[in-house]
């Protein structure tokens, strides 16, 4: 199987790769100007996602998989040029390049962010409600891999609070750090808005089982375990010896995915938030 990837030199990415590279001819693409890694069974190609695509990609592919994030997610407004193109533009691109190259499946790396945070469990069902321009954003990205869903499987993967070895500046790396650094967590309420953190290698794994299903999905990709920020902070502590301290401010609502159709589509996550945090700390 030969399978296109963007954002393969990321965090999600790079564990992608490693699980791909053993079975199928990859073809990642890369930021111009930057020295991707060596993985095994993976050949590296030169992309700006906010320009056209190249001519260099495969005349024929059977998957794609369309990771890749903008650097500039949080600067609103300045960045959403850059934002929109790579989370919307480039993926209508993608998709008819998809199209065109035979391929049989294409997965778009979405967000949790698409839906309203509420007290009980997101599911797929329910309407997505986008709260900024980086979910509205990923919601295009979606609405366009929809439209394609009669030329081809166009899966909409929803990844909530991917973390593990090796991230950096995002919700789990920033508690551990604040932690490490004995600076205090600010906790929403009393324990913190409630969230289950999918670890890096099963969202991974999500995404690879994605391209063996036979018609086009919408999945939530999120943790077995359902835990507040304060039960984070305390597991964090006791890996890293260090007491957390705490701030409080209001109470915000939750953000916890229901994840029935991603047990049945592409198998239950299997790594706890205990583990995945002791792996995540031990590999700092």
């Amino acid at each position: 199987m030969t399978v296109v990837v963007t954002g393969g030199t990321g965090f999600l990415g790079s564990a992608l790769l490693e699980l791909l590279g053993q079975r199928d001819e990859v073809v990642a693409l890369h930021r111009p100007g930057t020295e991707p890694p060596a993985i095994a069974g993976v050949r590296w190609l030169p992309q700006d996602l906010a320009a056209p695509l190249g001519a260099d990609l495969p005349q024929a592919a059977d998957a794609v998989i369309h990771l890749a994030q903008s650097r500039r997610y949080r600067e609103f407004p300045e960045g959403v040029r850059d934002v929109f193109a790579v989370n919307a533009g480039v993926t209508v691109e993608l998709l008819d390049y998809a199209r065109r190259s035979g391929a049989k499946t294409f997965t778009y790396a979405s967000s949790g962010a698409v839906y309203a945070s509420g007290p009980e469990p997101v599911r797929e069902t329910d309407a997505p409600q986008p709260g900024n321009f980086y979910a509205a954003s990923k919601r295009a990205g979606e609405l366009a891999a929809e439209q394609y869903r009669s030329l081809l499987n166009a899966h909409v993967l929803r990844f909530f609070f991917i973390y593990g070895p090796g991230q950096r500046n995002m919700f789990i790396p920033g508690v551990l750090a604040r932690i490490g650094d004995g600076q205090e967590v600010t906790l929403a309420g009393t324990d913190g808005i409630r969230v289950n953190p999918v670890f890096v290698d099963d969202a991974a794994a999500a995404v690879a089982a994605s391209l063996e299903l036979a018609a086009s999905t919408t999945l939530n990709v999120a943790g077995p375990d359902v835990v507040s920020l304060r039960d984070i902070a305390e597991i964090g502590g006791r890996l890293l010896g260090s007491e957390p301290r705490f701030a409080s401010t209001d109470p915000q609502p939750d953000l916890v995915a229901a994840i029935d159709r991603m047990r049945e589509a592409v198998g239950a996550p299997t790594v706890g938030i205990e583990e995945g945090l002791r792996r995540t700390v031990e590999a700092a």
